[in-house]
């Protein structure tokens, strides 16, 4: 999904009940996790403090913004400064968010290599919500009392901290994503890639000039937990001119596309999104077209770049010049290492702190989060409280993590509008379009709550 909202292996088809809409687009991510992210263990409410030193291997940005007025707040000491982490990393899905934990580690250990924050070492107090709604609330609220902020949470959970972070509006909560769009109503809570009811039509605009007659045959396959997620998809398409000819609900441990692709091929479909379905959907989903001879001009899908896309596929060839991926990051996998500083900075600490893990959505995210926190401390004025810091993350209209992602709007809570179009050639994962930096011609398509089923 642009904002890569990756997935993999059956999602939450785990009977969680009272979902909310975020929850039910968020199934598309559980599954990639359970398979991107090693099922590492986390210590449940322990303090930790990464460092982390070495070299890079390309450009880097600038140090962190330095943080000059007088701290006070909870979680401050005169050589420390603890913020918080719930993930859920344990439960029905092991290991779902751990990397979430490690891009923050990252940039924990890049603050703190660099003086860390007003000469405080930065650490980190984390905890596992275990995928239970009552244990975040819980963890949330100890928390509150013993961190200067939340930093880089990335839980389907987060709605339920909603009466804490009413209760405390001093609360400085920076998550990873927020999930429950009732959670942008509040004035402490932010998030670097703000993700509103809606998508952006910028991908779908690239498709449409590549290829304008094919739009009219297009399909879509969406999974039943992330089905809000699909049908945003959906409506955005076709309001630049997309129809869709073939649209099918897909179970949570469906394997076998070959009678939709027979459907599909009867129906003249030139156009398959498969933008809410897993990684590993969109594998299965172009092999068995190849097998059967469904001949498409493109397969779009934000969630299929991932960095074990090209071994699922097996013979990577035949999503050469089929497969696109648009995406509002820049491409952390490594194909922007030489060319954009923050990428290279981002996956060098990545290695440092858990070296030969692989980049994903979640760790991006989280070293987003990080960024954002320091931007509004270091814009707090003489008394960095977590009031004054509240007021800056308020006035912070653009913000792109220092490059690593396009630009979005954390104050006013509006989504990117930028693009990168990656894509397969020479069996490969490359930049296709533009040669640098994002796309920029599209609008976000807001898309309300009631035509979701919500």
């Amino acid at each position: 999904m642009p904002h890569a909202r990756p997935n993999r292996h059956h999602p939450i088809a785990l009977g969680v009940k009272h979902k909310t809409r975020a929850a039910i687009r968020m199934g598309a991510l559980t599954g990639l996790a359970a398979l991107a992210l090693a099922a590492c263990g986390s210590s449940t409410h322990a303090a930790n403090s990464p460092t982390g030193s070495g070299g890079s291997t390309g450009p880097t940005i600038p140090p962190p913004a330095k943080v000059t007025g007088t701290l006070s707040g909870p979680g401050v000491t005169a050589k420390t400064i603890t913020i918080g982490q719930i993930t859920t990393i344990s439960g029905p899905v092991p290991g779902l968010f751990q990397d979430s934990n490690d891009g923050l580690d990252a940039y924990v250990a890049y603050l703190n290599a660099n003086g860390g924050i007003d000469g405080r070492t930065v650490k980190i107090l984390r905890a596992d919500d275990q995928f239970n709604c009552n244990v975040y609330t819980q963890e949330l609220k100890t928390m509150s009392t013993e961190v200067f902020a939340m930093v880089g949470t990335f839980t389907l959970n987060d709605g339920c901290g909603t009466a804490t972070l009413k209760a405390d509006p001093n609360l400085v909560d920076v998550q990873g994503t927020v999930l429950t769009p009732a959670l942008y109503s509040l004035p402490n809570v932010f998030t670097p890639t703000p993700d509103p009811a809606g998508y952006a039509t910028t991908g779908y605009q690239w498709i449409k000039d590549k290829f304008p007659t094919a739009i009219t045959k297009a399909a879509t396959l969406i999974p039943g937990a992330a089905l809000a997620n699909g049908k945003e998809q959906e409506l955005t398409a076709e309001s630049i001119g997309y129809k869709f000819v073939y649209s099918r609900v897909i179970g949570p441990i469906e394997t076998n596309f070959t009678a939709d692709i027979l459907r599909m091929k009867s129906d003249g479909v030139k156009i398959v999104d498969l933008g809410a379905v897993t990684a590993n959907d969109v594998a299965d989903f172009i092999e068995q077209a190849n097998q059967q001879g469904l001949h498409l001009d493109a397969v779009i899908s934000a969630a299929a770049y991932d960095g074990h896309l090209l071994k699922l596929l097996g013979n990577p060839s035949i999503a050469n010049n089929l497969l696109y991926s648009p995406l509002s990051y820049s491409l952390y996998l490594g194909t922007d290492r030489t060319t954009v500083p923050a990428v290279n900075t981002f996956l060098t600490w990545l290695n440092k702190t858990h070296p030969n893990k692989s980049a994903s959505i979640f760790s991006v995210s989280s070293w987003g989060a990080g960024t954002l926190l320091t931007q509004a401390m270091a814009a707090a004025g003489p008394n960095v409280t977590q009031a004054a810091v509240i007021r800056a993350l308020d006035n912070i209209t653009t913000f792109d993590s220092s490059g690593l992602t396009a630009d979005t709007n954390p104050a006013k809570r509006l989504g990117a509008t930028c693009d990168v179009i990656a894509g397969i050639q020479n069996g490969q994962w490359t930049r296709i379009d533009p040669k640098s930096g994002f796309e920029c011609d599209g609008v976000y398509h807001n898309v309300p709550l009631s035509a979701l089923g919500s």
